[in-house]
């Protein structure tokens, strides 16, 4: 075998390698959480959660991701932050006519992520992008939480959107949120209901628990892009290593946090044993 017929099967091998986890990247999972609480006025409440879908499709209009949902009857859809990406040009088509179709069974309800804080707050970059994309789908009558809260009709449940500047986002220069600052941003929380905090970025979660939310809904960190199987994820956008709150539920004094892996990728579409996520969350009364 000569140098180049050597150098010319590695290059196949790495381009099945490269192919493999794109397809990889094309499939996702559904991870389920149930949690009992005494302020719920219904029996159950059942909510499916996405994140960073990045105007990804999964199949034509999103035809799987939807069949995935649909199996689920849900009472409603949360959105933890960008669902479209920050790209001067982009369609949003298809995350539009993918929130079109969820919006004629399902309430949904739309916490900012950094992407589109990014398109609201650089017109001169983006122009119109933002602006255009919630015209589209308020439409719909989807709920788009910037720093509001929405009561659930007479479920007990009250939905928080936390709207983060994105000068907590930047990466390599890590800034802390300040205490105070969810209060200031979206008043004290109500303590007789059961409080769902949309909070795209995971980070602050112990400014958030101070706020005193039943569950917070984050996601951001795409499961850390590459995971360590059994260990943890490996980078965040901030380019951190090895981040703290990577994926799954976390716990700090009264308040829960799901981290979502999200269902997209964004520039490049990578996911090593890291499959993308769909998260369905249950309430029900605790007698």
């Amino acid at each position: 075998m000569t140098v180049y017929h050597g150098v010319g099967i590695l290059f196949a091998l790495g381009m099945i390698g490269f192919f493999c986890i794109y397809l990889e990247s094309k499939k996702f999972e559904v991870n389920e959480y149930v949690f009992l609480t005494h302020k719920l006025l219904t029996k159950k409440y059942t909510f499916v959660v996405l994140s960073d879908l990045h105007n990804v499709e999964f199949g034509k209009g999103n035809e799987r991701l939807l069949k995935a949902i649909h199996k689920v009857h849900p009472d409603a859809i949360l959105f933890a932050g960008d669902m479209v990406e920050a790209k001067k040009g982009a369609s949003f088509q298809p995350t539009i006519h993918f929130i079109g179709e969820l919006a004629k069974k399902y309430p949904i309800y739309y916490g900012m992520g950094n992407h589109e804080h990014k398109l609201r707050d650089c017109p001169k970059k983006y122009g119109t992008m933002y602006s255009a994309f919630t015209k589209a789908i308020g439409k719909f009558g989807v709920h788009i939480m910037e720093n509001e809260e929405i009561k659930i009709g007479n479920t007990g449940i009250k939905v928080y959107g936390l709207d983060l500047e994105h000068m907590y986002y930047r990466r390599l220069i890590e800034k802390k949120v300040p205490e105070g600052y969810l209060e200031k941003k979206l008043g004290k929380a109500d303590q007789k209901s059961y409080n769902i905090l949309l909070a795209h970025h995971p980070d602050p979660f112990p400014i958030y628990a101070k706020w005193s939310p039943d569950l917070v809904l984050s996601g951001h960190i795409h499961g850390g892009i590459v995971r360590i199987p059994g260990f943890r994820g490996v980078l965040s956008p901030q380019l951190k290593l090895f981040p703290k709150y990577d994926r799954g539920l976390f716990k700090e004094g009264n308040a829960t946090m799901i981290l979502s892996k999200g269902i997209g990728t964004h520039t490049l579409p990578v996911r090593i044993f890291n499959r993308a996520e769909m998260i369905v969350i249950t309430l029900k009364k605790k007698r």
